[in-house]
C-alpha cells in the first residue's frame, strides 16, 4: 500500500519490517555491521545509514529514511550536542542536531523533506561504540532552523493520542526527573522515553510470554506515577497489551524472586485458550533482560507484590 505524499514508502516500509527482525535477532542490540549490510528491496540493496553521515538518505530515495548518534569510542571527541544531550527536557522530545553547513542542502534539506511530507523515519541510537537500537517509527515534530536541530517524537501505545513524547537517555540506566506539558491534559514527557528503554532492555519481547510483536508491547511500571514511582528502567517490565491489564488489575504480580503469581480467582475461572494461558504463568519466572543492570529492582517488586497480596485472593 502507497502512503499518500510519499514517493518512498514502499522502502521505507520494507526498512521497518526488516528492522523488527533485527531488533529480535539481535535482542534490540543491532550491531552497525548488520546494519551496514542494507537490506533487499526489489532486486537491490538498499542502505539503512551512513558510516560518515548522521543524516542518511539511500541513492533509491528522494527524502531522509534514518538519522543516527554515534558512541564515540573512549578518548574520540564529542562532535554534536545530541551526542551529550539527547534529551530535551521543556517538550519532552529527543533533540537531534542538524548537519553542519547550509540548512537548505544536502542532508539538511533531505531531512527538511521528510518533516514537510510528515513521514516517519528511523533513529539509530548509539547504546555503545558499534551497538544501536533502531528506533522506529519515529517522526519529525519540529525543524529548528535557528538551534540547528530537529525534535522526533515516536507513539507510545498505551496513550496513543499522544505523539510527541518520545525521547532517550545518555544512559540505558539512568532516571529522569518526571515533567509535565499543558495540552489539552497533562501528559507525562517521561512516559514514552520510559516506555523505549525498557522495551529495548527486554530485547522487544514480553517478560511474561516471549511475544515478540513490538506494536503490541509495553514498557510497564511496576511502581506506578501515582505512588511516585521512579522514571528507571529497574522500575519497568516490558509486557505486552493484555499482560499489562492483567498486572495493573492486580490478576498477576512478580515476587521479588522473578515468579510469577496468578491470583486464585482468575485461577478458578474457566473460559476459553487466552484465559488458560494467564493461568499457565502461574509461578513460572518472568524473563529478565541479559544486562543485570537492567533488570527489575527486587525491592519495586517486593513493594508491588505486597499490593497484589492485599488485593488478589490467592
Amino acid at each position: 500500500m502507497k502512503r499518500i505524499g510519499d514517493p518512498d514508502w514502499a522502502i521505507r516500509a520494507k526498512a521497518f519490517e526488516v528492522l523488527e527482525h533485527l531488533a529480535l535477532e539481535f535482542n534490540g542490540r543491532i550491531p552497525w555491521e548488520r546494519i551496514n549490510a542494507g537490506f533487499e528491496f526489489q532486486g537491490e540493496n538498499i542502505k539503512f545509514a551512513s558510516r560518515a553521515l548522521g543524516i542518511f538518505k539511500p541513492r533509491q530515495m528522494s527524502a531522509s529514511l534514518s538519522v543516527k548518534t554515534v558512541v564515540p569510542r573512549a578518548g574520540r571527541n564529542i562532535w554534536y550536542q545530541d551526542q551529550e544531550k539527547a534529551f530535551d527536557f521543556d517538550s519532552g522530545l529527543l533533540s537531534y542536531d542538524l548537519a553542519k553547513g547550509r540548512l537548505d542542502s544536502g542532508a539538511n534539506a533531505q531531512l527538511r523533506l521528510a518533516y514537510e511530507r510528515k513521514v516517519p523515519i528511523i533513529y539509530f541510537r548509539g547504546v555503545e561504540s558499534g551497538i544501536y537500537d533502531a528506533v522506529c517509527p519515529v517522526w519529525i515534530e519540529h525543524f529548528d532552523t535557528m538551534e540547528r536541530r530537529v525534535l522526533l517524537a515516536a507513539p507510545d501505545v498505551v496513550r496513543s493520542n499522544v505523539s510527541s513524547v518520545e525521547a532517550f537517555p545518555t544512559s540505558q540506566i539512568e532516571v529522569r526527573e518526571v515533567s509535565w506539558t499543558v495540552a489539552q491534559s497533562k501528559r507525562r514527557n517521561h512516559q514514552a522515553w520510559f516506555s523505549s528503554v525498557v522495551k529495548s532492555a527486554y530485547g522487544y519481547r514480553c517478560a511474561f510470554s516471549g511475544l515478540p510483536l513490538r506494536n503490541l508491547l509495553v514498557g510497564a511500571h511496576i511502581i506506578p506515577d501515582a505512588e511516585a514511582g521512579p522514571v528507571a528502567v529497574t522500575n519497568g517490565i516490558c509486557m505486552s497489551t493484555l499482560h499489562h491489564s492483567a498486572f495493573d488489575s492486580y490478576l498477576i504480580g512478580v515476587d521479588p524472586d522473578y515468579r510469577v503469581h496468578v491470583a486464585r480467582n482468575m485461577l478458578e475461572e474457566r473460559d476459553g485458550p487466552i484465559l488458560e494461558s494467564l493461568k499457565g504463568l502461574d509461578r513460572q519466572k518472568l524473563r529478565l533482560p541479559v544486562n543485570e543492570a537492567e533488570r527489575p529492582s527486587q525491592t519495586y517488586l517486593e513493594q508491588r507484590f505486597k499490593q497484589f497480596e492485599k488485593l488478589a485472593t490467592i
